[in-house]
């Protein structure tokens, strides 16, 4: 996986082994050698999904700039659709343009396959978005995965039929039907073989089921548990039953008689708990399903101990996840739940919300600590039921859960450069619970501080807003937070020293309320006036003061690497290049792991300054290609920093002389093209032959005054 979140073989793992389908994954293939927008169709269980992942890893070669699937099946507000596919890719939402424009500038000259995966219940968003990435790219090719077509001009629809049905004589190696259920019946059985005692059987089950994949698994699996004569006879039973029902298509009735079937063979806590894991979007954790489902018609009972009754009946598939098990449930099966669970619905979304507002204002409350990096991975696995709790609580306001839980995921916002999506939620949440309480007051802060974030004049009205709320809630919390915003826009928006006094204050109140976070970032921010006012020296003093700040938890990441990165800056303004370099190359590890791509851009463009510096010419230009990329993904270039700008244009013209305009382009674009872990390890094994620096002049540089004496740093 590239670090934008690209993969030559999708997002997802197969379970299972991947058996038949060679012809619809020729005619997928070739298809996508021929249209623009192809859509794989069939009902649930046909295999669509299967199907996609293995052309993905059949086609990668063919889509140079990447292949990467965006699963859809947890995201239920299309709101959001553009974001999924954005943070999917990898791409941080850091710039205040709208998500789309960034996807259109992305993809525009791009060969790249992005594949959308269960379209069915987006597929008004679908049309349009498909419509427009098409639209306004050159080369980029979408393939969908639906229950039905999106009906788009140039679009390639392929039906994906059942797999063939077996004959009197049909083997494993000659039916895909017949290869499927002996595979999965081995799986659960493995003394199983096919031969001629029960080939006949086998073969009557996989023709009564009509070659539905997801219907000869569920049945396959009750091989643990009986043999092919019991279940012939269940399934015959179960057929009867339904034989005269003919609303639905053949097919679908084939694999929800299926599905009936599987539900009938499960207990009643059982089929209790399929219900009540309906409420859930897109995995979860034994934590989230004690929480959620317990109590009720199962109090007394073990829900975990149900929970694996229901993996061991296929009916929940166990994921293997580094932070911990996680479940997931397949699409098809969780709509069968949902409708068992019908009017009692709303009672377990409200307590699968309050489960992940508890955990949300946890995480919130233990970022900065320790813990951040594992909250971080949490926090981001568990998006889609975040999403689904923050829509429930957005439309039953009470008890301000909505402000609480988009307050208590600002970690994860600020970390996963999820910017333009918080800002929405939070705008949402404020909507919903409009009164001015402590709890709305911090929402508009995260609102105004991420607005800032992406340079966005439109906050400072907000930031009045803000003010304005803290003095009506006497809150020095607030106060100090409202300052901080405040001194921030004073720095991005007005070339003054104003600021330095806001940022004094701002300390100051943050020290008496503990807010630790507006305490490490006023430091930040306060450093990067300082030394683009002259003052170096106390920039380098200001992110030592930050520092020490964290020294009580030093797992923590985001503030000590954003502090770390100034420190680099202020250093190399200090002409203290080889402290400056081992700094960067010291902190670049946590950066790229963290995946932090404001501050990756801004140390690769340090470390090139140094390189061109110490004349180390070809790396430096390799370098500032990478950061260059980089930048375009999040923004402005240094973040439009006038003094930044000047300082990144000086270096330029000295890497143009020295190296020729020919040959520095040539080190820029391969740079450019580098991924961001071979460009880091490139910069961290290279150690560049530093000449000492010419003498700083007045304003501490040692590329002269012009660039610091305006200079408005921030990380």
């Amino acid at each position: 996986m590239d670090e934008w979140g690209w993969t030559k073989l999708g997002t997802r793992n197969e379970p299972t082994g991947f058996i038949g389908r060679a012809d619809e994954l020729r005619a997928v293939g070739d298809a996508l050698t021929r249209a623009r927008i192809v859509t794989v169709t069939g009902p649930g269980g046909i295999g669509k999904t299967r199907i996609a992942l293995r052309v993905v890893g059949q086609q990668q070669d063919a889509f140079p700039d990447g292949v990467a699937i965006v699963e859809l099946s947890g995201l239920r507000n299309p709101e959001f659709l553009p974001h999924t596919v954005l943070s999917a890719l990898g791409l941080p939402q850091s710039s205040a343009r709208p998500v789309i424009e960034q996807l259109i500038e992305y993809f525009a000259e791009r060969r790249a396959l992005l594949v959308l995966d269960t379209c069915e219940h987006l597929v008004e968003a679908i049309a349009a978005f498909a419509e427009i990435l098409v639209r306004n790219s050159a080369h980029l090719v979408l393939l969908l995965t639906s229950r039905q077509a999106v009906a788009l001009p140039g679009e390639h629809v392929l039906v994906v039929p059942p797999m063939p049905a077996p004959d009197a004589e049909s083997t494993e190696e000659g039916n895909d039907a017949v290869a499927l259920f002996v595979a999965r019946a081995r799986a659960a059985r493995p003394t199983f073989a096919m031969n001629d005692d029960n080939r006949a059987e086998v073969i009557a089950l996989c023709r009564r089921l009509d070659g539905i994949p997801l219907a000869i698994e569920l049945a396959a699996v009750r091989m643990r548990t009986m043999g092919l004569e019991q279940i012939l006879q269940r399934f015959g039973d179960r057929f009867r039953f339904l034989a005269g029902t003919r609303a639905l298509h053949a097919r679908h009735q084939t694999l929800r008689a299926t599905i009936e079937w599987t539900y009938q063979l499960c207990s009643d806590p059982e089929r209790e708990l399929w219900a009540r894991l309906s409420v859930f979007a897109g995995g979860f954790t034994m934590a989230a399903v004690e929480e959620v489902c317990a109590g009720g018609e199962l109090d007394g009972l073990d829900v975990i101990d149900l929970l694996e009754s229901l993996v061991d009946k296929s009916v929940v598939q166990f994921l293997d996840d580094p932070d911990g098990d996680r479940y997931r449930m397949l699409d098809t099966l969780r709509e069968f739940g949902a409708e068992r669970l019908g009017g009692r619905a709303e009672t377990y979304a409200r307590r699968h919300q309050e489960f992940y507002l508890r955990v949300a204002v946890r995480a919130g409350g233990e970022w900065l600590s320790d813990q951040q990096v594992l909250w971080d991975r949490r926090l981001a696995a568990d998006l889609d039921n975040f999403r689904v709790a923050l829509d429930f609580a957005a439309e039953h306001p009470g008890g301000q859960a909505a402000l609480r839980l988009v307050n208590g995921l600002w970690g994860m916002w600020l970390s996963r450069s999820r910017l333009t999506e918080a800002r929405r939620w939070l705008d949402k949440a404020m909507s919903a619970e409009p009164e001015h309480t402590a709890e709305y007051g911090h929402a508009l802060f995260y609102s105004c501080y991420f607005g800032v974030l992406q340079t966005d004049p439109a906050v400072q009205d907000d930031i009045v807003r803000l003010a304005a709320v803290a003095e009506r809630l006497d809150d020095d919390r607030l106060r100090g937070r409202a300052i901080h915003a405040r001194a921030h826009a004073t720095v991005l928006f007005e070339p003054t020293t104003d600021a330095l006094p806001l940022f004094a204050d701002v300390c100051a109140l943050a020290a008496e309320t503990g807010d630790r976070f507006v305490l490490a970032t006023g430091h930040m921010a306060a450093a990067g006036v300082r030394g683009g006012h002259g003052d170096p020296t106390g920039a380098l003093d200001e992110v030592e003061r930050g520092l020490a700040l964290l020294e009580p938890i030093p797992e923590e990441r985001w503030s000590r690497n954003s502090l770390r990165t100034m420190q680099v800056l202020s250093l190399f303004v200090l002409g203290r290049l080889d402290e400056a370099r081992e700094q960067a190359r010291a902190v670049l590890p946590s950066l790229v792991e963290q995946d932090t791509i404001m501050s990756i851009a801004a140390t690769f463009e340090y470390l090139s300054w140094i390189a061109a510096a110490g004349r180390e010419h070809e790396l430096a230009a390799l370098l500032m290609g990478g950061s260059g990329r980089l930048w375009k993904k999040v923004g402005s270039l240094l973040w439009g920093e006038a003094a930044l700008n000047a300082l990144h244009t000086a270096n330029e013209n000295i890497l143009v002389s020295s190296l020729g305009a020919e040959q520095f382009e040539r080190h820029y674009a391969r740079g450019a093209n580098l991924p961001v872990q071979v460009l880091a390890d490139l910069a961290r094994a290279h150690a560049p032959k530093a000449r000492p620096p010419a003498p700083p002049d007045e304003d501490g540089s040692p590329l002269g005054p012009s660039p610091a004496a305006n200079a408005r740093w921030r990380t």
